[in-house]
């Protein structure tokens, strides 16, 4: 088993991963928490209801404080875009996520949605009881 980006790891060879018959190709993740924020749902803003500069950014839900998190992503959406301290894709301390930040104190968030009107939705359980917040711009 490997977690986080593989030049951490002294120990680790690629050789030693499961191929599944050579249709396998192992990559570093994208980005590394250090610490836990137990990601719960991943989604791509498909929609521009919540203004232009976030349409298609990648949007996680995590468990950690009822956060979610706000990513660029590069022009052909294959890579996050990440500047400053998180140019490395780590984030080392809490600090460094400021910058991604999108939303705070949503309970547990257990998914995340566009509605049919383009909006973002959050499912909150349980410290709201089941709430759905539905994002829209100020």
């Amino acid at each position: 088993m490997i977690q986080g980006p593989s030049n951490l790891r002294e120990d680790f060879k690629i050789s030693d991963l499961e191929s599944f018959g050579g249709k396998g190709i192992y990559r570093d993740p994208e980005f590394d928490w250090l610490d836990t924020v137990a990601p719960t749902s991943v989604l791509f803003l498909n929609s521009s209801k919540l203004g232009k500069n976030y349409e298609n950014d990648l949007f996680v839900g995590s468990v950690k404080n009822g956060t979610s998190y706000r990513f660029d992503l590069n022009n052909d959406r294959t890579h996050l875009d990440l500047e400053g301290p998180l140019g490395d894709k780590i984030a080392n301390t809490p600090n460094e996520l400021a910058g991604v930040t999108f939303a705070k104190g949503l309970g547990i968030i257990t998914d995340l949605e566009v509605g049919p009107d383009g909006y973002l939705y959050v499912l909150s359980f349980p410290k709201h009881d089941g709430t759905i917040f539905r994002i829209s711009p100020r």
